[in-house]
């Protein structure tokens, strides 16, 4: 299976330990601020392992800092490929200029719901609601019936699941996810875009970069574990 022990799932958030506790009833203070993750994941399409890459942006709010971010995903070029059969001598029929870079593209307005969010675990359920386009694949190559590049499919994703992070230090964690996407609308074309997606990545925190510029900008002494430290003048 491609890509199945580690996904790189780099999702860019607060460092830990500049955030306070929220899983106290005292923490009760509106927090708003920005988010911005890149969501890599494996997912399956006709029974298949495909790579979806992905980028979101939005907000966080609340005591437990839920998100709310809208995304666009896709498909690269080459992970599409692999859906078609490539049995006998499909490769003298197909034409690579049939394809673009991106053939399944969808965006989704993404709700992160945290369950917990304090210094070490962030345990959420993400829901998201999209909407995208994929362009008709052939099934089999083997037979002469020409492509036709104008068909598209339109189809509506919605996406359930979890996500659990790990806060190991200031600079970097480790995350997971684990969820099924599901067509509520396709259009005309029988594609079935429906499956599970999963993750498995390290975090990496704004902290990492913050901490290495005071360091090289103020000669900082920097720690994953502790905040940076400046010497007496």
């Amino acid at each position: 299976m491609v890509n199945s022990l580690l996904l790189a799932c780099l999702m860019i958030q607060p460092s830990a330990d500049s955030l306070p506790p929220v899983d106290s009833a005292k923490n009760v203070r509106p927090i708003i601020k920005q988010a911005f993750n890149l969501d890599f994941r494996n997912s399956f399409l006709k029974q298949q392992p495909v790579n979806v890459w992905g980028i979101n942006a939005g907000i966080q709010f609340g005591a437990k800092r839920h998100e709310l971010t809208l995304g666009y995903y896709w498909l690269s070029y080459a992970t599409y490929l692999r859906l078609i059969d490539w049995r006998r001598n499909a490769a003298q029929r197909i034409n690579l200029g049939y394809y673009t870079r991106t053939d399944l593209w969808f965006i989704s307005l993404l709700y992160w719901r945290n369950i917990t969010n304090n210094q070490r675990w962030v345990i959420s359920v993400p829901v998201e609601i999209g909407g995208g386009v994929a362009y008709a694949l052939p099934h089999d190559l083997r037979q002469d019936n020409p492509i036709d590049r104008t068909k598209r499919d339109f189809f509506i994703p919605i996406q359930v699941g979890t996500y659990a992070q790990w806060k190991a230090t200031r600079w970097v964690g480790l995350s997971a996810q684990l969820g099924y996407r599901y067509s509520i609308f396709r259009s005309d074309i029988k594609q079935n875009f429906n499956g599970t997606y999963y993750s498995v990545g390290v975090t990496v925190y704004p902290a990492l970069f913050i901490d290495l510029w005071k360091a090289i900008t103020k000669k900082a002494r920097i720690s994953p574990i502790h905040p940076p430290q400046f010497g007496k003048k």
